[in-house]
């Protein structure tokens, strides 16, 4: 009979234990991360034929991007696309929260060599390759 309680005894102070001790862990945690384990809201920028980073795009033909918005709130995004300093071509686009959208980045005016395409405001951006455009 007493091995019974002292069982007892033994799991209702581990439970103690365990309810005071990670309360002031939870609150650390709550506070290290802002009050909220929801998802880091954020914006992408992709090539729509993920293929093209590494085969390139003849000059002259469009960039195909995928931009997405899942920032929690509308965006208007600004986007430019230079190569070796140069601006190719620039755009603007109005986004939903959730959203994501197919664009079309010129690439008139660009030569042989890298095309980088920025968010303008963000740390976003991608490259790719331009090649000579036909014989």
């Amino acid at each position: 009979m007493n091995g019974v309680w002292i069982g007892r005894f033994f799991l209702v102070l581990v439970v103690v234990v365990l309810i005071f001790g990670f309360s002031p862990i939870s609150r650390q945690l709550l506070k290290t991360v802002n009050g909220s384990f929801a998802p880091t809201p954020y914006s992408s920028l992709a090539l729509s034929t993920p293929g093209d980073a590494a085969t390139g795009v003849p000059a002259g033909l469009a960039v195909a991007i995928q931009l997405s918005n899942d920032t929690g709130h509308t965006n208007t995004y600004h986007w430019t696309a230079q190569e070796n300093g140069a601006l190719i071509s620039r755009g603007e686009q109005t986004l939903g929260n959730g959203k994501s959208i197919n664009l079309s980045v010129p690439t008139l005016g660009a030569v042989a060599g890298t095309l980088r395409i920025v968010l303008q405001d963000t740390h976003v951006f991608i490259t790719v390759p331009i090649l000579t455009s036909g014989p």
